[in-house]
C-alpha cells in the first residue's frame, strides 16, 4: 500500500470496529436473541462479528480483491474473523492455487453483507422485528465495501447471489448505487461447490483461457442477470 492508501485504510477500519461496537452497546436484546440457541460454554460467541484479520494487514501488504460475502456463521462468530470455514479455505485455495494471489490474507480483504452473525443466513428472515437494524448493517456494509475498493481500485467478489434480491436486498441497492459496477462481479458461494461447478462449465467451454478471464466472464454475466444488463 501507499502511505495515503494505508491511512485510508486504517481510517475505514476503525470506522467498522466502532460500528460493531456501536451495536454491541445499543442492541444487547437483539444480541441475546441471536445468540440464545447456544449452550453456556460457547457464550463466548459474538452476535455482532468484526473481523480481526483487518488488524493483521500492514502497509506492506498490497491488496488486490475486496471479497464480500453473506454473513459471519458460527466459525466467524467463534474465532472473530472472516472465511475462516469450509467455504472460506475452500475459496483461500482457490484463489492462490490459481494464481490471482500469493497470500490470500495478505492481498484480500473479506467483508460480509451484512456484520450480524446468525448460524445459517436465512436465519436473518426470521428477525423481521429488527428491520431497521437489518437495513441499515446491510447499508453500513455495502458503503464499506465500496470504500475499501476505491482506495485499493482493485475488483470486487459478491460471493453468494441468491438472496439479493430478499434476504440483502438493501445491500444490493447501495452497492448499485454508491459501488462501480464495472468492476465488481457476482458468484456463487465456494460452499456445496456452487463456485466451482460454475466455474468448471465455463472452463470447458474456454479451455484455453486463463482462470481470472474465465472469473471475469462468469462474474460479470452473473452481475447482468442480477442487474439487468
Amino acid at each position: 500500500m501507499t502511505s495515503q492508501q494505508y491511512k485510508e485504510f486504517v481510517k475505514i477500519r476503525g470506522r467498522f470496529r466502532s460500528k460493531v461496537d456501536e451495536y454491541r452497546k445499543n442492541y444487547p436484546v437483539f444480541a441475546e436473541e441471536l445468540l440464545k440457541k447456544y449452550e453456556d460454554q460457547e457464550r463466548n460467541m459474538k452476535a455482532f462479528v468484526y473481523n480481526e484479520k483487518l488488524d493483521y494487514l500492514e502497509k506492506s501488504d498490497s491488496i488486490k480483491y475486496v471479497w464480500v460475502t453473506d454473513n459471519p456463521g458460527f466459525n466467524e462468530s467463534m474465532q472473530n474473523k472472516y472465511a475462516v470455514g469450509i467455504s472460506g479455505k475452500t475459496g483461500k485455495n482457490f484463489m492462490e492455487e490459481n494464481g490471482f494471489v500469493d497470500e490470500f490474507d495478505k492481498e484480500v480483504i473479506v467483508l460480509n453483507k451484512s456484520f450480524i452473525h446468525t448460524k445459517i443466513t436465512s436465519e436473518l428472515a426470521k428477525f423481521s422485528n429488527y428491520k431497521d437494524i437489518l437495513e441499515d448493517n446491510q447499508k453500513f456494509m455495502a458503503e464499506l465495501a465500496c470504500s475499501f475498493q476505491e482506495i485499493f481500485n482493485c475488483d470486487m467478489w459478491i460471493l453468494g447471489i441468491s438472496n439479493l434480491n430478499k434476504i440483502f436486498k438493501v445491500f444490493r441497492e447501495n452497492i448499485e448505487k454508491d459501488g462501480k459496477l464495472d468492476n465488481i462481479y457476482f458468484y456463487y458461494h465456494f460452499s456445496q461447490g456452487q463456485f466451482k461447478k460454475a466455474y468448471n462449465v465455463k472452463k470447458s467451454e474456454r479451455i484455453d483461457q486463463d482462470p481470472k478471464e474465465i472469473c471475469k466472464i462468469i462474474g460479470i454475466e452473473n452481475r447482468n442477470k442480477i442487474f439487468k444488463g
